[in-house]
């Protein structure tokens, strides 16, 4: 069957499918602090409407080309869209509004509808704060809604946290019984419904016929105190609702705060949870993923499925990090399209109950040194044999090292060192093994700022750091580090230099 729009209703079916459905005579509102994210909910809310064959008008406040072009890449043409209507929010003369003035409007969209053949009409409205000094009246308020759910005109408004004042956001919340969160049409615990004052009932006429019934009279009195009781308890739980509400408003603008702010950055932020998925990230690494072509629907999805090709062999840094809680920098280097990018990545541990439960990750264009490391990390891959396999033909490989070397398992605890540590550390090998621990004489070298940094390209590992001898003197140091084995019981090869 085809409709009055000359689609028929399987191609509607087919075209226009969406989560967000909003039965037709329901009232709503949408609160967002970002134009994308109500434009993904305007898309479905225009959707839904043409499935449900309304007449759609979209009241918006940015200009004409750029909500045409944000509907189009959502899959919606509203040049070729004949149920949509979009009118200017500066056509709406909020100034000449008057209740009788806005009911006629209302009756006016529901008879166009009505002539193009349509079922209903659907009023989706950017608010502006202008309309609160509109109507001030309660019972003209009622009057509209009266008169909306008589024509059975859907309605939806949108209200931008970052320009509406917290004090109109909060009388807003509390009028909509219906509120979209997530793209989900949800019940508003917030709404608060003007509750009709009982008054008292008199019932002197009645007392003065049955004085002679005293038990009667005392026990309607104290009827009559508990009604008031709980009306006193109501208005109360009302107060205490409303403060609730005006704290959850002032967390709402604190989180548009740093995200205003996270948002104004140069450098890439995104948050991380303990399973390495990205939870937030702001516009520096939304850009980036446009820049490279990927998908900018980030929630809940792997930092490395988000980012394909990007090297899992730096995990296990990302894994110390929320294991020891200590803030780190890691210079690594990020595959893209045109090359390799250098980049220098900020891991700041944020700690719930003493335990790490989420990573800020900072990231910034970084400048590698120009230092040739292929003959350091050519030891390698004799030392790691013998590691894995100590009576094979690399047995003895550590012990003939120039360089100070030794094996620990996670945590730093010894489990080998060679004769050239020994010397450097002016102690004999069982005198390092006694002391357990390599963190005993090697730490990682800290700036300034007392965070250690770290060069992680491709999983090799090096570390800046202070060795520290039997004399008490210290030498800087750079420490190679490669991980052997899998699991929790892998093990780590360091090798030092002394070469800066």
């Amino acid at each position: 069957m085809v409709s009055s729009y000359g689609i028929s209703d399987a191609e509607i079916d087919q075209t226009y499918r969406t989560s967000l459905i909003m039965p037709p005579g329901e009232r709503a509102a949408l609160f967002f602090h970002r134009l994308e994210e109500a434009c993904e909910i305007v898309s479905d809310l225009l959707k839904d409407g043409i499935r449900q064959r309304e007449l759609c008008v979209l009241v918006f406040r940015e200009p004409e080309a750029l909500i045409k072009e944000m509907m189009r890449c959502r899959g919606l043409d509203l040049d070729i869209e004949r149920s949509v209507v979009l009118v200017p929010q500066k056509e709406f003369a909020l100034d000449n509004f008057t209740q009788a003035t806005l009911e006629e409007s209302m009756r006016g969209l529901a008879q166009r509808a009505k002539d193009l053949g349509c079922d209903g009409a659907r009023l989706i409205l950017n608010v502006p704060e202008e309309m609160s000094a509109q109507l001030p009246n309660e019972g003209a308020w009622s009057e509209l809604e009266r008169t909306r759910e008589e024509l059975g005109l859907t309605m939806v408004c949108l209200f931008n946290m970052t320009v509406l004042s917290p004090g109109f956001l909060l009388r807003s919340l509390s009028y909509y019984p219906r509120v979209i969160i997530d793209g989900t049409l949800c019940r508003n615990f917030y709404h608060m419904p003007v509750i009709a004052v009982t008054r008292p009932e008199n019932y002197q006429g009645f007392y003065e016929q049955l004085e002679s019934i005293r038990e009667e009279r005392d026990i309607r009195e104290n009827e009559h105190r508990e009604r008031s009781m709980l009306r006193e308890m109501n208005r109360e739980l009302q107060d205490e609702l409303t403060q609730r509400q005006m704290v959850e408003f002032a967390l709402l603008r604190v989180e548009n705060n740093m995200r205003t702010m996270l948002d104004a950055m140069p450098d890439m932020v995104i948050m991380l949870d303990r399973d390495l998925r990205v939870t937030m990230g702001n516009h520096a690494f939304i850009r980036y993923l446009q820049d490279m072509g990927l998908d900018t629907y980030f929630e809940a999805t792997s930092i490395y499925d988000l980012l394909p090709g990007t090297s899992t062999k730096g995990r296990r840094l990302i894994e110390e990090v929320f294991q020891y809680g200590h803030p780190t920098v890691i210079e690594t280097s990020v595959p893209t399209d045109i090359g390799n990018l250098d980049m220098e990545v900020r891991l700041v541990p944020i700690t719930v109950d003493g335990k790490v439960d989420r990573l800020v990750a900072i990231a910034r264009p970084w400048t590698p040194p120009s230092r040739d490391l292929r003959g350091m990390w050519g030891r390698f891959d004799s030392l790691r044999q013998e590691v894995l396999d100590p009576a094979g033909p690399m047995a003895g490989s550590m012990e003939s090292c120039p360089h100070p070397a030794l094996l620990v398992i996670h945590g730093g605890q010894l489990l080998k060192v060679n004769q050239a540590l020994a010397n450097e550390l002016g102690r004999s090998m069982d005198e390092i093994m006694a002391m357990g621990n390599a963190f005993s004489f090697l730490a990682p070298f800290k700036g300034k700022d007392g965070i250690a940094r770290r060069t992680n390209i491709e999983g090799r590992i090096t570390i800046p750091s202070v060795l520290t001898r039997r004399d008490g003197s210290t030498q800087k140091v750079i420490c190679y580090l490669m991980y052997v084995g899998e699991g929790d019981d892998h093990r780590v090869l360091v090798v030092i230099s002394k070469e800066q």
